[in-house]
């Protein structure tokens, strides 16, 4: 169970990396003089691609009006564009971010059980606040998996190939 919630973690943390990478890069490109556009497109469709792989539905519909600004070739626009997605990308990390505490946290909960550290009641209660935090999250389609008595919250993509978990945001 701790091997999954670290797996978790790590495609969140690099999820948020990515992105605000290329974001970064599209910020200093649109500076340019020469502003290569098609470049930019082809930047915000990776976020995008990247934001619809993990389920960051905001994220990725933000991308969609950056890759039409792009495709028009007109600097304000696209830099409103950008606005509204660094914006939206940073409500998603903010959840994100609520997220992997909460997967740490059962994680740390699931390893205390296995050693007998925690009482039961303990930790029922944390689990509650826990599960508190992940409604805010704004989860639509939730797959749980039962570990013992402690439940993995996620979302899993059935129409992908690979069997990947991913968080709808």
């Amino acid at each position: 169970m701790v091997g999954r919630a670290d797996h978790f973690v790590q495609l969140i943390n690099t999820y948020c990396l990515d992105v605000e990478t290329i974001l970064s890069q599209l910020e200093s490109y649109i500076d340019l003089p020469n502003v290569d556009f098609s470049n930019l497109a082809a930047l915000a469709t990776e976020v995008g691609e990247r934001s619809s792989c993990i389920g960051a539905e905001h994220v990725r519909l933000a991308c969609l009006d950056l890759t039409r600004a792009c495709d028009q070739m007109q600097k304000q626009n696209i830099r409103q564009a950008l606005s509204w997605t660094k914006n939206e990308f940073a409500r998603t990390r903010n959840k994100l971010q609520v997220l992997v505490q909460w997967l740490l946290n059962l994680s740390a909960l699931a390893a205390s059980n296995a050693d007998g550290a925690e009482d039961y009641e303990a930790r029922s209660k944390t689990a509650k606040i826990e599960c508190y935090q992940v409604v805010f999250l704004n989860v639509s389609r939730i797959l749980v998996i039962s570990l013992g008595k402690w439940y993995y919250l996620l979302n899993y993509n059935k129409q992908s190939n690979s069997n990947n978990f991913i968080f709808l945001i």
